[in-house]
């Protein structure tokens, strides 16, 4: 399996050793330009001080900026270039929200499919996080969550400003709560387990632009 796959974060250590560039480089790419965020510093798992974690895709990001480099783009080329990339991409960008890990990667691998670029998250605290740094534009949502169940996530993205425009699709198979208990949590649409995935991946296909355009 590939290494990048399996990695849901980064240290600088696994950024410096899939691109060549010094440690001062990626401080340079951090803070100076900010190509993408800082670090969260966590302590050490075997004890061993502080380390700091990127997101994951922050290592691809660094990838790019280096490809971009190689074939003479300034940096200010390579921040408006970014900038194009991520407008042209942002638009499908999907988040999948459920506990159930067979369930994510069966929607991850068939929205990949079609040009969305996917994040998944597990329980209802990573959901608001990643929905708050991912910025999706669509949100697959499971009521039945660990800690913050899904009405509770829904009403949390509505209350904030950054993310209470994202289109929210709850899935679930959870019969304590009715599609208008739902829908006034702030969901945009209701699909039952098990979902039917040609109508899910219509619907999300008529929320955002074709693959293409922006």
């Amino acid at each position: 399996m590939n290494r990048d796959k399996e990695l849901k974060r980064v240290t600088a250590a696994d950024i410096l050793r899939d691109v060549p560039i010094t440690r001062k480089t990626l401080w340079l790419w951090q803070k100076k330009y900010q190509f993408f965020p800082d670090p969260k510093k966590e302590a050490h798992p075997g004890g061993k001080g502080i380390v700091g974690y990127y997101e994951a895709w922050v290592l691809d990001r660094c990838k790019r900026i280096y490809a971009l480099q190689k074939e003479g783009y300034t940096i200010n080329m390579i921040r408006d270039k970014l900038k194009q990339e991520e407008a042209a991409s942002s638009a499908r960008k999907i988040l999948i929200v459920d506990d159930e890990k067979k369930f994510t990667d069966l929607l991850k691998k068939q929205f990949q499919k079609y040009e969305f670029l996917t994040e998944v998250a597990y329980n209802g605290m990573d959901a608001g996080l990643k929905a708050a740094q991912f910025m999706p534009s669509i949100i697959l949502l499971d009521i039945a969550l660990p800690g913050l169940n899904g009405l509770e996530v829904c009403r949390n993205l509505r209350a904030n400003p950054q993310t209470k425009n994202i289109k929210i699709i709850v899935i679930s198979g959870d019969i304590r709560h009715s599609e208008k208990e739902i829908l006034a949590a702030g969901a945009d649409l209701f699909f039952p387990k098990p979902v039917v995935l040609a109508e899910l991946l219509s619907v999300c296909n008529n929320f955002v632009s074709p693959p293409g355009k922006s």
